[in-house]
């Protein structure tokens, strides 16, 4: 590493070992990037990574030590468009934005990373989803052309909802249409029996999230699309292991839609400050045609409202449902940086032939068909 002051962790015990520091860093500079924490990292790795070495730099000060500046990465194998690859990731890809976490005082830390990352390790392709910070964007466009790394980027709408003073003027912000629609699938859930919520703490209630959780979980399009955290990993739920990170909740809570005291559908959400993220979220085949998971973000926004302590609820992505929900939008970035050998240029070159849609068609049919 060129820079004295910019160091690689490559495995868990190393990255056990900065806690205090990690903790201290990201409550002083990032308190909101609930994804970014130390024990979501932490799980996310023993989950998904099973002990695989990852690639976390560090800034930290001269004199004080402090952590200054921080990328948790990770290079695994995967597919882009149907070609195998070894891609660069953020570890813990797929919660929250994909952004460094580049404090005030830091300072070189994008481009001596990313000039570390070409130059000695091996890798294909670097995915950033979601990214939010305009520097770190630009930083990581410039770092990536001067050694000579192909960039492609596409926009995604990312959705949120300011609440207003309750939730009946919410409501009657929303179309007719929308009001008219949720009438509607209350009146079919209560049908069936009392609509109720419960709100677990993930890390005291660890057994009783991952029963319910799973429950529900094994019906849904995520988990047949292997993209649950309740999927089979051979490591234990990613709710498991994030339980063993601490004892209790530090604003994550479990929400789930109870008919006739059945679990049909949760979220797993985190508040940080006055904001509530959703994380994770799943309802019961079973009532699809209800539109439970649809009841279930309405009964948490009237709790929401009712408490008063959460100005901005965060859907952290796009999708139909969301923006019905949404009262404000904002764009993210996804940047996909190609390393400068031939293999991925091919790759870049392949995107724009039929071939590249063949592949991948052909690999989600080869998946489709493995789990029948």
């Amino acid at each position: 590493m060129s820079d004295p002051t910019i160091e690689c962790l490559q495995t868990f015990e190393e990255f056990q070992s900065i806690r205090t520091s990690w903790d201290e860093f990201m409550s002083r500079c990032f308190p909101e990037k609930y994804g970014r924490t130390h024990p979501w990292l932490s799980a996310w790795w023993e989950t998904y990574h099973h002990g695989m070495p990852a690639l976390v730099y560090v800034q930290r000060d001269v004199r004080s030590k402090s952590i200054e500046a921080a990328a948790p990465l990770m290079i695994r194998k995967d597919f882009f468009g149907g070609f195998p690859v070894r891609s660069l990731q953020s570890l813990g890809s797929g919660i929250g934005a994909d952004d460094f976490l580049v404090g005030p005082q830091a300072h070189d830390f994008v481009p001596t990373v990313l000039s570390d990352v070409v130059h000695n390790h091996r890798w294909h392709l670097a995915k950033l989803h979601r990214l939010q910070s305009t520097l770190f964007h630009q930083e990581a466009h410039r770092a990536s052309a001067t050694m000579a790394c192909p960039v492609d980027l596409s926009e995604s709408d990312d959705y949120y909802v300011e609440f207003p003073d309750s939730y009946s003027a919410y409501q009657q912000s929303r179309s007719r249409k929308f009001r008219r629609n949720f009438n509607q699938a209350m009146n079919r859930l209560q049908k069936d029996g009392n609509v109720a919520i419960k709100v677990l703490d993930p890390f005291v209630d660890a057994r009783l999230v991952r029963d319910v959780g799973r429950e529900i979980a094994v019906t849904s399009w995520q988990y047949r699309e292997g993209k649950s955290h309740f999927n089979d990993n051979g490591c234990g739920s990613f709710y498991d292991n994030l339980a063993r990170t601490r004892q209790r909740s530090d604003g994550e809570e479990f929400t789930v839609l109870l008919v006739k005291d059945r679990p049909v559908a949760y979220l797993l959400g985190c508040r940080r400050g006055r904001t509530y993220f959703a994380v994770d979220t799943a309802y019961h085949a079973d009532y699809r045609h209800v539109s439970a998971g649809r009841i279930l973000f309405a009964k948490i926004f009237e709790r929401l409202m009712d408490e008063g302590e959460i100005d901005r609820f965060d859907f952290e992505g796009s999708g139909e449902y969301k923006e019905d929900f949404a009262t404000h939008q904002r764009n993210s970035t996804m940047m996909v940086v190609y390393h400068h050998s031939p293999y991925p240029r091919v790759i870049r070159f392949a995107k724009g032939l039929k071939i590249h849609a063949f592949l991948k068609n052909m690999r989600a049919w080869r998946r489709v068909h493995s789990e029948a």
